[in-house]
């Protein structure tokens, strides 16, 4: 009876202190810093703006292994030109203005900066696959800058000679969003993870809303 005693304090004794490091571990990775990119869809009411890259990183601070907040800030532009019916061309024109159709009459830069805060639900264990929710506030800055396309061309052949660019409308502007969107975080190791996410922006201009798809990397210290 004694000798069973003997051996079973120091075998408690071990999980314990195993339990504790583990413990520890845990809590000493409390922050986050990470990277992000991937494709975006920016709505406007008067062009369509089409899908661009979109690039950013966040900041965080992890409260467990299943909440979280993060503030991040994120950039994407778009840069199209579009013809006299408002419909946009994939190619820059250089060719003969006998195509009207393929013509532009205006180009249309905007850039959109978001910056958020959000609060992460993440479901179940944490390594490695660990899928979560999330929801949050922030606002979204627009440059916006419309150019008028003009051009002078050979009269006998409808070749084009010249290109000329006026601005139109140049204007900033700066709304309220919120956000929600999903996705999931892969762990490489207990302090290194790999995600995928969608984040839908919602402004107070409904016409003038983001959707975009994220691949990014996490680091925890």
């Amino acid at each position: 009876m004694k000798f069973r005693q003997a051996t079973t304090l120091p075998v408690v004794l071990l999980v314990a202190f195993l339990a504790m490091q583990g413990s520890s571990a845990a809590q000493a990775h409390r922050y986050k810093l990470g990277g992000v990119a991937g494709f975006a869809s920016l709505k406007d009411p008067k062009f369509d703006l089409g899908g661009t890259p979109i690039f950013g990183g966040f900041f965080g601070l992890r409260l467990n292994d299943n909440f979280s907040f993060e503030t991040r800030v994120t950039f994407a532009g778009s840069d199209r030109e579009f013809n006299v019916i408002g419909a946009p061309l994939d190619k820059r024109y250089i060719g003969n203005l006998r195509t009207p159709e393929l013509i532009p009459v205006s180009r249309v830069r905007s850039d959109r900066y978001h910056a958020d805060g959000t609060l992460l639900i993440h479901i179940g264990r944490r390594q490695p696959f660990q899928p979560f929710v999330f929801a949050g506030g922030g606002a979204v800055r627009r440059d916006y800058k419309q150019l008028d396309i003009t051009f002078t061309a050979d009269p006998e052949t409808g070749d084009l000679l010249t290109r000329d660019e006026t601005t139109f409308a140049k204007f900033t502007e700066y709304e309220l969003t919120g956000h929600v969107g999903a996705g999931f975080d892969f762990y490489f190791m207990y302090n290194l993870a790999a995600r995928a996410e969608f984040r839908f922006w919602i402004p107070q201009t409904w016409e003038k809303r983001t959707r975009a798809i994220f691949l990014s990397a996490t680091y925890y210290f």
